[in-house]
């Protein structure tokens, strides 16, 4: 008797340990658990209304040959910017730095300052670099003063919404205790998606009804504006934080544009097939915003850990490392599920549909696939970056955001339209 019932508690023993592992899991990531899946909810939706709103600018992008090729990059942008400013906040609330006043020298006025900055330059660029990508490759496409102006105007109106946005959820995170990392990236990614897309409109629009002439002056007046700022906030500040972000976010922005532009690109490609099935258009944004908002929050904590001291900047991954990708696993096989369903039921009720279109387990397949094959890049592209940034004295926050959310724009496009071949 007392033999079996050795071997029953040895039997019970490997069980008892694979719960309270489990238990123990969950305990240490609890407060990413209860924080990230509201603005990943909100992440879904937003993308879901931005997704609606591309497929319902299918006229202009037919109209505006090569618009196409700029609309990832200046969603990117603004999350690049924007989510970078807010995890720089979030690493300052960490080290205790953080005070939430706009007085000038401050650290939110710092960093209001350089994103303003850094959206006018980085509009003026990806216009420029959308219509070289376009003749580079062969693609027509309006002339390079029309990307320039709606590419500022749109950028201009997004990016101080979003400024409004990133600040009030600073100051609110800041006075309830929240991780910053943890809820910020997912809502500036959402709140970017659903102000870009109509932003972009707006100076499609507004490009159809301007004469040629006004528009290669305000053209050259933006470009001015924009190298005028650069060399000011990088050479003539007298802020030496301004000046180290902006010397470091310049270049690093300038290669996740490039990057984004070709992911622009590859859409531009595929565009006629995207429109005859009009459920994968809407697909698209909520994909790539989702993917942007789980690199956004895996960056953000690598950031900060690296910072505090809780990671080394190893060759391989620590096991609190592993641990962080497992979550992130873990709610993108919800989250892609979720967009799947989602715009399978809005490009119903908008009425986007025609008898090619998928089903709902399809669509679903589609964004599940898509989806992990997009995770597992980002989930080693996020650690290799923020440690080689590390390693080589720059600071993450500034690059590690922005460039894994270029790089997942790029290689996200490339897994739906694998998902797509695979499934559909």
């Amino acid at each position: 008797m007392g033999r079996e019932r050795a071997q029953k508690r040895k039997k019970a023993l490997p069980t008892f340990l694979t719960l309270r592992a489990a238990l123990l899991f969950f305990h240490d990531f609890s407060d990413l658990f209860r924080q990230a899946p509201f603005s990943l909810l909100f992440c879904s939706f937003s993308g879901l209304l931005a997704g609606v709103g591309l497929s319902l600018m299918t006229d202009l992008l037919q109209l505006l040959p090569g618009l196409m090729i700029l609309i990832p990059p200046a969603i990117a942008m603004r999350g690049n910017i924007y989510s970078a400013f807010v995890s720089r906040l979030g690493t300052s609330m960490h080290l205790g730095l953080f005070s939430p006043s706009l007085k000038k020298g401050g650290v939110l006025y710092q960093n209001a300052y350089v994103s303003l900055l850094l959206t006018l330059v980085l509009s003026v660029v990806l216009g420029v670099l959308a219509r070289v990508v376009a003749g580079a490759f062969g693609v027509p496409s309006i002339s390079v003063c029309g990307f320039i102006l709606v590419s500022v105007i749109a950028g201009l109106i997004s990016g101080c919404n979003l400024l409004g946005v990133a600040i009030l959820v600073s100051v609110v995170g800041y006075r309830r205790g929240w991780d910053l990392d943890n809820v910020s990236s997912p809502i500036i990614t959402s709140a970017g998606d659903v102000i870009t897309i109509p932003s972009l409109f707006l100076a499609a629009v507004l490009l159809r009804g301007t004469p040629a002439g006004f528009v290669t002056a305000s053209s050259i007046l933006f470009l001015l504006a924009a190298v005028f700022c650069a060399v000011k906030g990088v050479w003539w500040s007298n802020d030496a934080t301004v000046r180290r972000v902006l010397a470091e976010s310049i270049p690093m922005l300038f290669v996740c544009s490039l990057l984004s532009t070709l992911a622009g690109l590859t859409l531009d490609s595929r565009l006629p097939s995207l429109i005859a099935v009009p459920a994968v258009l809407v697909l698209v944004p909520p994909f790539l915003g989702e993917s942007n908002a789980l690199g956004g929050i895996l960056s953000a904590r690598l950031s900060s850990m690296l910072h505090i001291g809780t990671i080394r900047p190893k060759p391989f991954p620590e096991k609190v490392v592993s641990a962080n990708f497992a979550v992130i696993y873990l709610f993108s096989v919800f989250i892609f599920s979720l967009v799947g369903v989602l715009s399978y039921f809005a490009s119903h009720l908008t009425a986007a549909q025609n008898a090619a279109a998928p089903g709902l387990f399809e669509l679903l397949l589609v964004s599940l696939l898509g989806g992990l094959l997009c995770t597992t890049f980002l989930n080693l592209a996020a650690y290799y970056i923020a440690v080689l940034s590390f390693r080589f004295g720059l600071d993450p926050d500034n690059d590690t955001i922005p460039l894994i959310t270029s790089l997942t724009d790029a290689v996200g496009v490339l897994c739906l339209l694998f998902a797509m071949l695979v499934i559909l």
